[in-house]
């Protein structure tokens, strides 16, 4: 299956991950979660670990991150900033070309509204793909969401050129 896209939604205690075809069709989706009492060195280390095995044997080209959002929650944001940093070093060491988001773009690509909550993120992936069930975690959804904004966004820029 060439062409494929990985979308991921890092994060230290859960990071969301979705590969998709195109036309977008959800091929494998799921939340890797670490627990909170191991170091932050072995919460990485394991999200690197989980993303190879998905990664191995499958033909992704290309990879779709939001960009860090800075909230009024530091620590989270450190922890986001950790795992993003594991995700674009082993998508660098695999050739794998990544595109960044701002989470507005993404939420109003997916709803055509840039404060949209997670539950009509949700609601519209689940239409708009014809998920059925719909992911269980919003990791996923997240990680989903991103990599429909990106093949959209590829498909408006290679329309306006």
């Amino acid at each position: 299956m060439p062409g494929l896209t990985l979308g991921v939604d890092p994060g230290l205690a859960a990071t969301g991950y979705a590969i998709l075809g195109d036309p977008p069709e959800v091929l494998a989706c799921g939340t890797i979660k670490t627990a909170a009492g191991l170091t932050s060195g072995k919460r990485l280390l394991q999200i690197q670990r989980e993303l190879e095995r998905l990664l191995d044997g499958t033909p992704v080209q290309e990879a779709a991150l939001e960009e860090v959002f800075m909230g009024s929650n530091r620590t989270s944001v450190i922890g986001v900033a950790q795992a993003r940093g594991v995700v674009l070093a082993l998508l660098e060491s695999r050739g794998v070309a990544v595109h960044e988001y701002k989470p507005a773009q993404v939420k109003v690509t997916m709803t055509g509204y840039g404060m949209a909550g997670k539950a009509q993120m949700a609601r519209m992936l689940a239409v708009q793909l014809r998920l059925d069930p719909a992911p269980g975690s919003d990791h996923a959804v997240d990680a989903i969401a991103i990599a429909v904004c990106h093949l959209r966004s590829r498909r408006m820029r290679m329309v306006a050129t």
